[in-house]
């Protein structure tokens, strides 16, 4: 994989010069999605996705994202598998960079939309193969065997747009129920998209932030003003429901790649995803964990997915 050394030293080359050069304060965000925090602990579909973002005080933001996807059974022989009826093995890399930012509307700041540009590569030279198999290694479980068949390499490209809106519910002097409904478009060779979705909190300060985000169906704009400066004390702590829609025109995990020949399934056209989470704040740092099942993103899917994650955020 001679593309994957250069390209993350690029990545996080990228990132630093972002923090040294914003004004402070900025954030640091490292977001871990598994299907191991569910349940169900099931090792397929869209297994992995891990994601570092730094958000400057000035709206520049800039991510470094790889994602993982395999079939339901990922241990026989790669001779015989996968059939072409599940999903095929694939990965992707990619750095993001975008803008984003809070809406004054009549002295509110009650809206929120962010911009952002995707570059990267699709295949072999994501590194999926290399580190499911070193983790699986790792926690002693048994490697995944059919990565010989994964999708090709691909450059991506993907230019996403985001905008949210929070409803107050309770009125400013409590802050403790809102509603974050939100619409993201997604245009590119990685995924094509139209995603509406609502997220329902209840807890206290909740004003502190803009509510969860996904690595897959969200931008990487987390406003850093959201966070208490480093030092001051202060706890915040809420949970949330969340529900969406998704109207996929394209998915490279399940339409493979746009240029070269690869294996596919025939795509859902309609995915719905519910989730619960819940977020505590200590002072300038959160943590975040959620559960999220989705309906099946391919027609001959073995019914709906969970995942979970993980989510840490870090004011600098």
């Amino acid at each position: 994989m001679p593309f994957v050394r250069p390209f993350l030293f690029f990545c996080f080359t990228g990132l630093a010069v972002a923090a040294e050069s914003a004004d402070a304060p900025w954030v640091v965000s490292v977001t871990e999605e598994n299907d191991k925090f569910t349940p169900t602990n099931k090792d397929r579909y869209y297994t992995q996705g891990l994601k570092v973002a730094v958000n400057r005080a000035d709206g520049v933001f800039m991510s470094v994202t790889q994602e993982i996807n395999t079939p339901a059974d990922t241990e026989n022989p790669p001779s015989v598998m996968p059939p072409y009826t599940d999903l095929p093995y694939s990965a992707a890399l990619y750095v993001g960079c975008g803008y984003g930012r809070v809406l004054e509307r009549g002295g509110r700041r009650d809206s929120m939309f962010s911009l952002e540009a995707k570059f990267g590569v699709i295949g072999p030279s994501a590194g999926g193969e290399t580190v499911q198999n070193k983790f699986h290694q790792l926690i002693g479980t048994a490697q995944a065997v059919g990565w010989g068949t994964q999708l090709p390499d691909e450059i991506l490209f993907n230019l996403d747009g985001e905008f949210r809106r929070r409803f107050d519910l309770d009125g400013p002097d409590q802050d403790t129920r809102d509603l974050i409904a939100r619409a993201v478009l997604q245009l590119g060779t990685m995924r094509t998209s139209a995603i509406f979705g609502a997220q329902f909190r209840w807890g206290s300060d909740l004003g502190r932030s803009w509510g969860h985000n996904y690595i897959r169906h969200s931008n990487g704009y987390d406003p850093s003003s959201d966070l208490r400066a480093p030092g001051q004390e202060g706890f915040a702590a809420w949970g949330f429901a969340d529900t969406q829609v998704e109207v996929v025109v394209r998915n490279y995990a399940t339409d493979g790649t746009n240029f070269r020949d690869s294996r596919t399934v025939v795509r859902s056209p309609i995915v719905l995803q519910a989730a619960l989470g819940f977020t505590a704040q200590v002072s300038s740092c959160s943590l975040t964990y959620f559960c999220a099942a989705r309906t099946k993103e391919f027609e001959t899917q073995d019914g709906f997915h969970l995942i979970g994650g993980l989510k840490g955020q870090f004011l600098f």
